[in-house]
């Protein structure tokens, strides 16, 4: 990895703890007292901008940091417990860099299958909880807001990361 794209996964992960600051005021309009995790977008749009690893460590970093902000909250046992899958989604999102944005966004679903999983596994959810949470309008929101929201700043975003880039 370059010195660049190590501050992008820098400045990326410290903006992923940023919205989830934000983000864990804002509960999901369709209630089910969930929020949105619109942070989740950044990891997924590192992945699809840099690639695999860049990805996969802004899911780490990013995630790992705002489980050590929330560790004294309700909600920090859940970000520990999405280290993992935050991981493998921005993996997955950069190995789907070179699809269209919209094609590529979907791989947020691979962070919130996982997630779920990982909940269930760590038994901050349970099992009957999240079968019917992952058939709920709520994540069916919160999915289609992610991908608008990463269709939309990807296109923005790839000219300045191919103009940054080293020749």
């Amino acid at each position: 990895m370059s010195t660049r794209q190590i501050a992008y996964v820098g400045v990326l992960a410290a903006l992923y703890v940023i919205i989830g600051q934000f983000t864990r005021y804002l509960p999901n309009p369709m209630g089910g007292g969930s929020t949105i995790a619109l942070n989740m977008v950044v990891i997924v749009i590192a992945g699809i901008l840099l690639g695999p690893v860049p990805g996969m460590l802004v899911g780490l970093v990013g995630t790992g940091l705002n489980a050590l902000f929330t560790s004294g909250t309700g909600s920090g046992a859940f970000e520990l417990a999405a280290v993992i899958p935050h991981t493998i989604m921005g993996f997955s999102a950069g190995l789907a860099r070179r699809a269209p944005a919209a094609l590529a966004a979907l791989t947020i679903l691979v962070g919130h299958v996982l997630n779920l999983l990982a909940f269930v596994v760590a038994r901050l959810l349970p099992f009957s909880e999240a079968t019917a949470f992952v058939f709920s309008a709520v994540l069916l929101v919160e999915v289609v807001i992610d991908v608008v929201v990463i269709s939309l700043v990807v296109p923005l975003l790839r000219p300045l990361v191919k103009q940054t880039a080293p020749a």
